[in-house]
This record gives C-alpha cells, sequence and structure tokens, in this order.
C-alpha cells in the first residue's frame, strides 16, 4: 500500500471528485466550481457547491448559513481554505476557526478549489447576497498566483492565468496549438505538456504576481470597507518556506508525489526562501499602503512545529492537526 493510501486515505475521496480528473463543473464568469450537493465522510458541499463548515454539531455553510443566526466572519482563498486534506468537514481551517474562537461567531468556507485570485475575489462578489453581516475576512492566499505567473502572456491576460486555461483557450480557437495542458494536477500528477517558452525570470514572476494579488485586494478593501469589515490578508505557506525538512510522514508523502509528479521540478524555485520574503515584502508593502492588515504566516508555523510535528498531506494543504494548529495561529494575528 502506497505512503498516501496508509497515511492520508482521505485524499481518495477529494480525488473522486474534487479534481481535475472527477467532477469539475464549469460555470459562467468563475471558470469552475465544486460539485453541488456532495455528500460522505469527508466533504460535503451546499447547492452551489460551497462546502461546510461544522463545530460544536452544526454544519453551515454560504448558501446554508443562516441569515438570522448573527454576523459572521469569512475565510476565502483556494483548495487550502476549501479544505484539500481535511478528514473531514470538521476539520476544515473555517470549522477549526470557529471552534477555537472564543468570540463564539461562525467562519464562513469561501475558499474554491485551485482558484486565482480574480476567482476569489468574482466568486466572493457572486454570493455576497447569501450572507448575513460580516464582521471580518480573512484571505488565507497568495501561492497560485505565483505559481501561474510563469504561464505564457497569452494565458495571463490582463487578470491572470487560471488552472485549466488551456481548454477554455483551445475551445476559443481549436486551429492554434495549445501552449500548454496546465492544469491543478500537473503540481501532483503526472503532467502531458510540449515544450514551452522559457519562463519570465523569478523576479519577474513575483513582481507580476504580487501586483495582480495587491490589485484585487485593493477591491477587497473597498468591499469590506462598505461592509464595515475587518480585512486581513495572510500568506499561506508551502512545506519547503516552513522547513527544509519535513516531518517522517511529510518527506514519505513528498517522495511519493514526486514520483507521481513533478512538483519539485517545476516549482523548486519558487520553494526557496529567498522568493518567499522577497514576495511577502512586495505584499506587505502594498497591504499596508492601503491601509490591509498583512500576515506572513509561514515564520509563524516554523516556530510553532516540532521537528516531527505532521503539518502537511502534500506540499501546501494541511493535516488534520496542521488546520488546528494554523486556524489558533490566524485566530492570534488577527484578534
Amino acid at each position: 500500500m502506497t505512503a498516501r493510501m496508509t497515511l492520508t486515505p482521505q485524499m481518495a475521496e477529494y480525488e473522486q471528485k474534487f479534481t481535475d480528473a472527477g467532477e469539475v463543473r464549469w460555470l459562467p464568469y468563475l471558470m469552475y466550481f465544486h460539485p453541488t450537493d456532495h455528500s460522505s465522510p469527508v466533504v460535503n458541499t451546499d447547492s452551489s457547491g460551497f462546502r461546510y463548515s461544522e463545530s460544536l454539531s452544526t454544519s453551515y455553510s454560504v448558501v446554508d448559513g443562516g441569515k438570522n443566526n448573527g454576523p459572521v466572519r469569512l475565510l476565502a482563498g483556494s483548495s487550502t481554505v476549501f479544505g484539500i486534506g481535511a478528514s473531514a468537514d470538521s476539520w476544515t481551517l473555517a470549522s477549526r476557526l470557529t471552534q477555537n474562537d472564543s468570540r463564539g461567531q461562525r467562519w464562513i468556507n469561501f475558499g474554491g478549489r485551485s482558484f486565482n485570485s480574480t476567482q476569489e475575489l468574482v466568486l466572493f462578489t457572486l454570493n455576497r447576497h447569501h450572507l448575513p453581516k460580516v464582521d471580518e475576512i480573512v484571505l488565507f492566499s497568495g501561492f497560485n498566483n505565483l505559481g501561474l505567473a510563469r504561464q505564457p502572456q497569452a494565458y495571463r491576460g490582463e487578470h491572470g492565468a487560471f488552472f485549466n486555461c488551456h481548454q477554455f483557450f483551445d475551445a476559443l480557437a481549436p486551429e492554434q496549438p495549445a501552449a500548454s495542458t496546465w492544469s491543478l494536477s500537473n503540481l501532483f500528477g503526472k503532467p502531458q505538456e510540449p515544450e514551452q517558452p522559457a519562463p519570465p525570470s523569478m523576479q519577474e514572476q513575483i513582481d507580476y504576481a504580487a501586483n495582480l494579488t495587491l490589485q484585487h485586494l485593493d477591491i477587497w478593501r473597498a468591499l469590506a470597507t462598505d461592509m464595515g469589515a475587518k480585512l486581513t490578508f495572510i500568506l499561506q505557506p508551502l512545506a519547503g518556506w516552513v522547513r527544509e525538512t519535513g516531518s517522517r510522514q511529510e518527506e514519505q508523502l513528498f517522495a511519493e508525489l514526486d514520483q507521481l509528479g513533478n512538483f519539485t521540478e517545476v516549482y523548486g524555485d519558487i520553494l526557496q526562501t529567498s522568493v518567499r520574503v522577497a514576495y511577502a515584502l512586495r505584499l506587505r508593502e502594498g497591504a499596508q499602503a492601503m491601509g490591509v492588515g498583512f500576515v506572513d504566516i509561514t515564520p509563524l508555523l516554523a516556530e510553532a512545529l516540532g521537528p516531527q510535528d505532521w503539518q502537511f498531506v502534500d506540499r501546501i494543504h494541511f493535516t488534520d492537526a496542521g488546520n488546528d494548529l494554523v486556524s489558533k495561529l490566524i485566530l492570534d494575528v488577527t484578534r
């Protein structure tokens, strides 16, 4: 039996419907989102595809949150916020935030698997009407924009490349050869990718990703101001940013994932500490200039982890214990 099957059996549930090989629901404006009304012991979604949170035996989501239950707090981002890796809805970041927050308010899961910052923003604007009063918004994001910044300019356009974008462009112009078969599964699975032009330099990628992220953060700022909500941007951690050598379980999983795909080959340069520092600096300066709180959570997580504390199921998604720990760090830096 493989390390993934032994250590993280819940990942089979995500791969069934919540990966590119699963059930990708193509939608106007968003491009894609999660299956609706999915039910299983691991992951459950509402009638719009948002994942349920669970705390104190109560389940709630964006659509099924109950507008009469008082103000809420919002956690937005991509697949880490959605909760890839959690063994159940009760172990996602949003659920652990609710469980660990002494203020007693619900944290709503606004995560979209494999979303860039454009999609995170569009998802919120299209679904804000489902929400009661929002007291706080935390954006736990940043990696996908940086990871996609090396895509060809034709794919990036004005608003950033998105995962599976080759399918969109191929459908619009089938007579043109595809520049890439890029998808989220390439992070952890074997890609089939034709030769591409050399990517931009790492500094160019950092600049592009930071500018795009800050452009959208300023819109979040305007929305939060209008709603009377506190806004904080937290740069999500990668395993390689947190520590050079992971726990025993992490090293087993990473070795197996590298055999299946080529994460290290494609993203080895991004995993360097100097890249995180430079990216975080750009984001911090931009956020502070617009009056938005910014947190680089990687150093805090690195300090909180012991050498054999198992944090990651892959290089970006957390274990149950990892989600619980990060939720407490989020509360520490935002309260």
